[in-house]
């Protein structure tokens, strides 16, 4: 079991991640319903993709200053930064569409594309990764060696495919309660980073 644990944390921490309503979800539910399942899995598949490779970056990124030890309370001071701006950004409403982004939707009919393009738009990815990595890392469950590493970047590609895969099949259901919920998904998601924001404070001291 403890072999697969990387994979575990890669696909919780991606699913969860990915959970609140944002560009890339909304975006999911949309295809679904104007162009079905197909084209909607199709997204998914390019957007899982980008993340593969972001998750890849963070990780390796945290590898690298592990392994310089005068580089230990700079990372985690980062990680600190990072984990409270991502419970500001879930605590607020952000529904917002780019305007460039949403002409390309409609001028662009390869919905792979579209996710491709899409997740490299998503700024947040590899700082969200590299601060989970951290964390991790730190506490002891997630030692970065080469088979850990992968297995924790594939598991992150495969959480973010599941649950584009769940939005979409569920397109019609979430485009009538999305109101209800969204603000309790980005709510929870705010106290989560919150309180990894605090673990890593804590750990400051």
């Amino acid at each position: 079991m403890a072999l697969f644990l990387p994979f575990i944390f890669g696909f919780t921490t991606s699913f969860l991640g990915m959970l609140a309503p944002s560009m890339l979800n909304i975006t999911s539910v949309k295809i679904s319903i104007e162009r079905g399942k197909i084209n909607a899995t199709k997204f998914a598949l390019g957007v899982s993709i980008i993340v593969l490779v972001q998750a890849y970056v963070a990780v390796y990124f945290t590898k690298y200053l592990k392994e310089n030890p005068d580089f230990i309370q700079i990372l985690q001071k980062i990680a600190l930064v990072i984990f409270v701006l991502l419970s500001m950004y879930f605590y607020r409403e952000f529904k917002k569409e780019n305007k460039n982004t949403s002409e390309f939707k409609q001028k662009c009919k390869d919905t792979f594309l579209i996710g491709l393009l899409l997740s490299l738009l998503n700024m947040f990815a590899i700082p969200f990764y590299y601060g989970i990595t951290m964390v991790l890392n730190k506490a002891g469950w997630l030692q970065l060696s080469q088979n850990n590493i992968l297995l924790f970047v594939i598991g992150s590609a495969i959480g973010t495919f599941m649950l584009l895969y769940s939005y979409s099949s569920f397109a019609k259901f979430i485009q009538g309660k999305s109101k209800k919920t969204s603000n309790k998904l980005d709510l929870i998601l705010s106290f989560l980073t919150g309180f990894l924001a605090l673990v890593t404070l804590v750990k400051l001291f």
